[in-house]
């Protein structure tokens, strides 16, 4: 340290200085004794050493804070660039309680990741304590007391004693013992999207105190780098997700145009061998045999190509779902799209027949797209006494139904078993002027 370099210099060149005043004074003034004027300038010494000490005492401690706040700094680019590096959000949402908790030099360190609806804490990952500490403390925290104000308020705490601040609510059993808190939002877009929380700020010589309002700043310059990190994670994490369920999308795609409508082809054209076979009973017996097992190949593959596909009607009534359907038609086409709701008896089906009726006019819609050339499609909804009526109709080239019948594309073997399955019929038909008209009827339990 600098101060400790020029402190001997300090302290000497008073001395030397007031010594060679009295020198020089009992020189020019031979009436003047040593005896007179020294115990004088000793007094002088001693002033300005203890003025020189407590001087550089303050040097001392405002040197220390400035080697601190560097350390800090430095301590802040190298874990902002470590968050970088990453980019599972797992691991980006740990790294950020532990290099936090480095950070403001606190013994323990929790990070509460918040809900969508920024009141609750979806996820709350400690730095300090052993994985069997934090199994013994049970669920996640309620967000009461000190962490509730945080959530609610928004704003940094500064706490130098939890268990004296008329907010907290005490700790759960087996809760390691905490004093001080310093608790930071994590904001992004001026939105919190979680809180970081740091206890028991400890000294160099291990003692515990708390934290310092430079621990304050340092600690929101760091919550806002981690916010973006923490966002760039979750991006990622959304796009492999998308990433993932398009392939999957993909695959059930290519099984359902390729591979089913294969295998649905030779079963008609063993069913039409079949029947060409009247006098061979036993050869029409083993192709009765082999067509039932082409069947149970064609259930098997549907039930796969609905697993891999993303279960994203779950949870949608009936006009929510065909809205979305025309948004995403709108969206990937140039069709003009009119979804109208006529009637309010879809509420009384179920939610399981709710899904097959999305993926009936998903299929229907996605034909349209594929082959229709159409330019506009209107997709009602409407009903009469115990039925359920959904009409999709388009002013395409028109539809050969013969060809679909024939296992040629357009799915329409598969949307007429949807519709049996739900004891329903499906009838495709052309236009009243162009074009082609599906209309699913579904009959309405009592």
């Amino acid at each position: 340290m600098i101060s400790r370099r020029l402190k001997p210099l300090a302290l000497l060149f008073p001395v030397l200085y007031i010594g060679v005043i009295g020198v020089a004074i009992t020189a020019a003034r031979p009436e003047v004794t040593p005896a007179m004027i020294w115990p004088g300038f000793a007094a002088l010494m001693v002033g300005a050493v203890a003025f020189t000490f407590w001087i550089f005492r303050l040097l001392e401690r405002r040197e220390a804070v400035i080697n601190e706040r560097s350390e800090q700094l430095a301590a802040l680019y190298k874990a902002s660039l470590a968050l970088t590096q990453e980019l599972d959000l797992a691991v980006v949402l740990q790294q950020v309680v532990d290099l936090a908790r480095s950070l403001a030099g606190a013994q323990y360190g929790a990070l509460g990741v918040l809900d969508p609806d920024r009141t609750t804490i979806a996820q709350f990952l400690v730095s300090g304590i052993t994985p069997e500490q934090r199994q013994r403390l049970g669920p996640l925290p309620s967000g009461k007391g000190l962490l509730g104000v945080l959530i609610h308020s928004g704003e940094t705490l500064r706490i130098p004693d939890i268990a004296s601040d008329p907010r907290s609510v005490g700790f759960p059993e087996n809760h390691p013992e905490m004093t001080s808190l310093l608790g930071v939002p994590i904001r992004f877009k001026g939105e919190v999207m979680g809180d970081l929380y740091l206890t028991n700020k400890k000294a160099l010589n291990g003692a515990l105190h708390g934290f310092t309002e430079q621990d304050q700043q340092i600690l929101e310059m760091f919550a806002s780098q981690a916010a973006i990190v923490i966002k760039n994670a979750q991006l990622y994490r959304q796009a492999q997700q998308l990433a993932l369920l398009e392939e999957r999308e993909r695959i059930g795609m290519d099984l359902h145009d390729g591979v089913i409508q294969s295998i649905y082809a030779v079963g008609l054209n063993l069913e039409d061998i079949q029947y060409r076979l009247e006098g061979e009973p036993e050869v029409k017996s083993g192709l009765g045999h082999a067509i039932e097992g082409l069947n149970d190949v064609i259930r098997d593959i549907r039930t796969y190509i609905l697993d891999l596909r993303p279960q994203r009607f779950q949870g949608r009534d009936l006009a929510e779902g065909l809205a979305e359907l025309g948004r995403e038609l709108r969206a990937h086409s140039f069709l003009h799209v009119d979804v109208v709701t006529e009637s309010d008896a879809w509420r009384s089906i179920s939610p399981a027949q709710t899904v097959e009726i999305l993926h009936i006019a998903r299929e229907a819609l996605t034909n349209i797209r594929k082959h229709a050339r159409a330019s506009k499609v209107d997709v009602t909804l409407a009903g009469r006494p115990g039925a359920l009526i959904l009409t999709i109709a388009d002013n395409g080239v028109g539809f050969n139904a013969d060809h679909a019948r024939a296992g040629e594309g357009n799915g329409l073997w598969n949307m007429n078993e949807r519709a049996q399955s739900l004891g329903g019929s499906f009838e495709i038909e052309p236009g009243q002027s162009a074009g082609t008209r599906v209309v699913l009827d579904i009959p309405l339990s009592e």
